[in-house]
């Protein structure tokens, strides 16, 4: 299937786990695009350039971290949220509320 996962997997998935495949799948399509666009932009740029940077300068934006939170405390948040969803029977819960999926 299109999606990255084959028809044997998409039958064994319950409608939950459908929809969190095809949100992975179109958020890596987005991805891939953004990567896309990104070096059409910088290949444009560099041939305009009368002198190149660094390649270290070009790269440094790599090294910095995601964020600062170490990743136990994520973690954490995760499943928290994970029990409140499970608690809610599909439903998320905002600021004490219950909202059905698609009133957020």
């Amino acid at each position: 299937m299109k999606f990255g996962i084959s028809v044997v997997e998409y039958w064994d998935m319950t409608p939950r786990e459908t929809i969190a495949a095809l949100d992975a799948a179109a958020w890596r399509i987005r991805q891939e695009q953004m990567q896309s666009l990104s070096l059409a932009w910088h290949t444009a740029a560099l041939t305009r350039a009368r002198k190149l940077p660094p390649l270290a300068r070009l790269l440094s934006h790599l090294k910095k971290p995601v964020r600062n939170e170490p990743i136990e405390k994520r973690r954490e948040e995760f499943e928290e949220l994970k029990e409140r969803m499970n608690r809610g029977g599909g439903r998320v819960e905002s600021g004490g509320e219950r909202v059905e999926r698609g009133e957020e």
